[in-house]
């Protein structure tokens, strides 16, 4: 029988005679076929690239932007505390502040004079503190008066301060019991310097600056490089996608040439189809199918051996015109996208039906699935059946279409005589043609394909084509 069958069949009937499947293409969603250029997608990453990459240099210059302000607000610290250390405080300094045993009066005086003169330089600087230490930790003198008198822990970097006579700043830490009387008025830049009374023993003068100025100062920098980056991206992009547009509109031209170059070239190997297809049918097979009917009715009318040989003659002849109309279908295939699946699988199984061979299909009247998805399954029928024509051995061939799990299944079963795949798959790698064919359409169309077979148990192709349009 040879045509389409209504009632449906059990799906895997033929597949179970055979031992498990074998995965010959495994399925891979990233796997596709070529697909147009997404031009609009290339100018969106395009922009979005620039854009990032605006966002990642302004990020950068941020960074960069916060460790220039540090070091700048550093360097203005060290040099204005060292500054007030030279022409301020160790004018003002009495060896009497800093002895134990001084006089209560000189001490004092001491105190005054060094107080008065802090004040006056403080009072035109931003400093917010000002402390002045001896190296044991004890605080001789502060502009915060519960602080005098009071004994810490010098740190490292303050007793190499006083070591070496040298000046640095970093950010205080108001978590110091030191450091209580700071609290509350923000991040703090700490300033220390070594300084000297007249008899020469080393004191060390801390003063402290607000770090808003240095965030301030961090702010302005971060928005200058943001500004120059995001204004670097933008003469670029306005600079760049003229260019990109006019490349973008070039391929875009030359791939509509191409395709309407396809598009012509198929058109006219179709209309030879054609004109091939018409002159048989006009010429070749209406002579030969009218001569077989002249001999069938002589043979009629004839006895003996001579009717026997025309009779047989007849035969032929009835024989050669079935080849010639199945080679037709071959030469002019039916469309699945024109004239529906079925008709196209009944073509694709036209040689099989030629060799005697009975084909069953089994296939919807309407099938949902992308005009190069059908094409695809119909490529895939005919190099099946090929197959089975060529070396099965087979006397009948099913084909059944489904959509299953999203995917449009078509398998091709024979009751031919089967085979070891391990063999066969492997001969694809020796350089043999083996399944070369169907292994193509399965990984062209981003597909999948398994076989069933075994020797004895005739073979089973099944091909799962994706249809979702974006997959083709």
């Amino acid at each position: 029988m040879r045509g389409p069958r209504t009632t449906e069949p059990a799906p895997d009937d033929d597949a179970d005679r055979a031992p498990g499947a074998v995965v010959v293409v495994p399925p891979d969603p990233r796997r596709r076929p070529a697909r147009a250029t997404p031009w609009r997608r290339v100018l969106v990453g395009v922009v979005l690239a620039a854009v990032l990459g605006g966002a990642a240099v302004a990020a950068a210059g941020t960074l960069v932007s916060q460790r220039t302000a540090e070091r700048f607000a550093v360097e203005d610290a060290t040099r204005d505390t060292a500054a007030v250390a030279r022409a301020v405080v160790e004018p003002a300094l009495r060896d009497a502040i800093a002895d134990p045993d001084a006089d209560a009066d000189d001490r004092r005086r001491a105190v005054d004079a060094l107080d008065r003169a802090v004040r006056r330089a403080t009072t035109a600087s931003a400093a917010v503190r000002v402390k002045l230490w001896a190296p044991d930790g004890t605080v001789l003198w502060s502009d915060e008066p519960r602080l005098t008198g009071e004994r810490f822990t010098l740190s490292d970097e303050d007793l190499e301060a006083l070591a070496e006579d040298r000046s640095d700043a970093e950010v205080s830490d108001l978590t110091a019991p030191e450091n209580r009387y700071e609290r509350g008025q923000g991040p703090l830049l700490e300033a220390y310097q070594a300084v000297h009374v007249p008899s020469g023993d080393p004191l060390l003068l801390e003063v402290y600056y607000p770090y808003d100025d240095v965030l301030a100062s961090s702010a302005s920098l971060r928005s200058a490089f943001a500004a120059l980056a995001f204004g670097t991206v933008a003469v670029v992009l306005g600079l760049l996608l003229p260019v990109l547009l006019w490349l973008l509109l070039r391929l875009r031209s030359g791939q509509r040439d191409r395709e309407r170059l396809l598009v012509r070239a198929l058109d006219a190997e179709t209309a030879e189809r054609r004109r091939i297809a018409a002159d048989l049918h006009d010429g070749p097979v209406q002579d030969v199918a009218g001569l077989a009917f002249s001999l069938g009715a002589v043979a009629r009318g004839a006895t003996g051996p001579t009717a026997t040989a025309l009779d047989a003659a007849a035969s032929t002849l009835r024989g050669a015109v079935s080849a010639l109309r199945s080679l037709m279908s071959a030469v002019q295939p039916a469309a699945p996208d024109r004239d529906g699946l079925g008709a196209a699988l009944a073509d694709a199984t036209a040689r099989a039906h030629a060799f005697g061979i009975t084909t069953v299909l089994d296939v919807p009247d309407r099938v949902d699935a992308p005009p190069a998805a059908l094409a695809a399954a119909v490529r895939f029928v005919r190099e099946a059946v090929a197959n089975t024509v060529r070396h099965a051995g087979a006397s009948m061939v099913e084909v059944v279409v489904r959509r299953q799990d999203g995917d449009l299944s078509v398998r091709v079963t024979d009751d031919g005589v089967g085979f070891d795949p391990v063999p066969v798959l492997a001969a694809r790698r020796e350089g043999h043609l083996g399944t070369t064919l169907l292994r193509q359409v399965a990984e062209d169309s981003g597909g999948s394909l398994r076989l069933r077979t075994a020797p004895g148990a005739g073979t089973t192709w099944e091909l799962a084509l994706p249809t979702e349009a974006d997959r083709w």
